[in-house]
């Protein structure tokens, strides 16, 4: 960490934060508690969405840790993905999973500036470096604990969180102003392409050309025939023919991407070979949007073949342009057409050839086709550059927020203020009254909150051993075992427990392996990656 501006101190979150208590809720079996786990919070916002609810009975080994407003979650598995929030209010008293860090706020640190510490890119970065392992990658709550944070005098804290908050609402403001972009730009297409096909966009044009208006006709006439694709057996390397499938055409253009092959006779490929301006529509999908949606063939898709579920347009070169054709199939009177024909309630929805090429659509004279595909072209590359900067848009608004925290933690945001007491200070004063009062924490006492609040129950004295752990553990004291012991590091100490055959559940897992809570999580994580160990439910299996 850099030089640190004038009354400010290096510490760690340890130091500014208390500890928590842990409990089993299958003890309480008929009691209705909430769950905050991973899957609850929301990684773009940082806030917790919905928590899950269960009985006591029903609680997952996981779900032990209580957690209260103010408190700020950070998910110790995968931190680079940022599975950070802090708690509300309505949660108080709720649970969350030991796979979380709970950091509650001393009076060192207010609680929002800490929230802000951890979902810094420094922090962020520093805990992603720490982890361990390959397919769990974790830090221990001991690597949280111990991390570096740069504390300002209090005051200054809720001056740099008064600033960041006003800085990202602005970016925020934007991101959701920003967010209606690519709605806007899809209903904007839609609407030319209504115009277009409906003759209205170009009836001057028409009418200074001395063109009549357009005839109703169908695919079927514009068309030399339509051909369904056939099912094929397909492998993922070079070896046969290229066969383009659903989601090669998907888009509503040709993608290359993840091209599978084919082995074709002769005369098969001939009848599925596609030529340039040939048109793929989509036959089949669950999702009725992208029934009947088209695809030109154009450039290296050419000569390739395609596969079932894929219906092919050969448009008549004389009568009808196949760019024309292809942009009036996704018009919305065509498309709602289309979708009204092919839904299903059996979930999979269907266009077939019969139907696609009875549908009534509208001829233009080719010239005036020319210059409807023109003016369609011309305005939707002027859409598809104003998606373009939306998107680089887009993706500056979290570098803007993550330079504001850089900002703030470098002691840039705010001025200081001589007369506010150093956080040195701070930090020894606090330490002074923990020492007075036994480190206690004032917020043990309080009740779990369950979902129904008129159950609230105190936090039984069968938790004080796992509150003693909770509580060593945040001080970074050890317990009789750890992680670095030579018949746990690298060994399969937690499946020889386990062959014992008197423990089958994590709770007593824990209690018989006598390591710290973090140690234990991390060493259970790499059995199980290791296949020592198989989680199976509830029930934890020795190999």
């Amino acid at each position: 960490m850099s030089e640190l501006p004038q009354g400010w101190a290096e510490t760690t979150v340890g130091e500014v934060t208390e500890p928590f208590v842990s409990i089993d809720p299958t003890k309480q079996p008929d009691t209705e508690f909430r769950y905050v786990d991973i899957g609850a919070i929301d990684k773009s916002t940082q806030t917790i969405g919905e928590p899950k609810s269960f009985l006591g009975r029903d609680a997952p080994s996981r779900a032990r840790r209580v957690i209260h407003e103010g408190d700020v979650l950070f998910s110790t598995v995968r931190t680079y993905l940022k599975n950070i929030a802090a708690v509300p209010e309505e949660l108080d008293g709720s649970l969350t999973s030991t796979g979380i860090a709970v950091l509650r706020a001393s009076g060192a640190i207010d609680h929002r500036y800490l929230f802000n510490w951890v979902c810094s890119d420094e922090f962020v970065g520093k805990m992603s470096g720490a982890q361990d392992g390959t397919l769990y990658p974790a830090v221990t709550d001991k690597d949280v604990s111990g991390a570096a944070v740069p504390l300002p005098p209090l005051p200054e804290q809720r001056r740099i969180v008064a600033k960041v908050d006003g800085l990202t609402a602005r970016t925020a403001r934007a991101r959701k102003e920003l967010d209606r972009i690519p709605t806007l730009i899809a209903r904007y297409k839609q609407r030319l392409l209504a115009l277009a096909f409906s003759g209205e966009s170009t009836a001057s044009w028409r009418a200074s050309h001395g063109l009549g208006e357009p005839i109703p006709t169908t695919v079927n006439d514009l068309s030399e025939g339509l051909r369904y694709g056939t099912a094929q057996k397909s492998y993922a390397e070079p070896n046969g023919v290229g066969v383009l499938r659903i989601p090669n055409v998907a888009s509503g253009r040709i993608s290359l991407d993840d091209l599978k092959y084919s082995k074709l006779e002769p005369k098969e490929f001939a009848k599925l070979r596609l030529s340039e301006g040939d048109i793929l529509v989509v036959r089949s999908n669950g999702s009725v949007d992208l029934v009947g949606r088209p695809a030109l063939v154009t450039g290296d898709a050419v000569g390739l073949a395609y596969a079932g579920y894929l219906i092919r347009i050969r448009p008549k070169r004389d009568v009808v342009m196949p760019k024309f054709l292809t942009l009036m199939l996704e018009a919305p009177a065509i498309r709602s057409t289309i979708e009204a024909g092919a839904r299903s309630t059996s979930g999979v929805n269907n266009v077939n050839a019969t139907e696609l090429g009875a549908l009534t659509v509208p001829l233009f004279d080719i010239d005036e086709q020319a210059e409807i595909v023109r003016r369609i072209e011309s305005a939707f590359g002027w859409l598809d550059r104003m998606a373009s900067d939306h998107a680089a848009a887009a993706r500056l608004l979290p570098k803007l927020d993550a330079a504001i925290l850089a900002k703030a933690f470098r002691g840039e945001l705010v001025p200081q203020d001589p007369n506010d007491e150093p956080a040195s200070a701070l930090l020894e004063r606090i330490k002074v009254e923990r020492g007075a009062d036994g480190a206690k924490s004032g917020r043990r006492g309080r009740s779990v909150r369950h979902v129904d609040l008129e159950a609230k129950t105190k936090i039984s004295t069968d938790v004080t051993a796992t509150l003693q752990v909770s509580r060593a553990k945040m001080k970074g004291a050890a317990m009789a075992k750890s992680r670095e012991d030579d018949d746990v590091k690298g060994q399969p100490y937690l499946a020889g427990l386990l062959k014992s055959g008197r423990i089958s559940d994590a709770q007593s897992l824990f209690r018989t392996a006598d390591l710290p809570v973090a140690d234990f999580y991390k060493q259970l994580a790499w059995e199980i990656d290791k296949g020592h160990v198989i989680d199976s439910s509830d029930e934890l299996k020795a190999v």
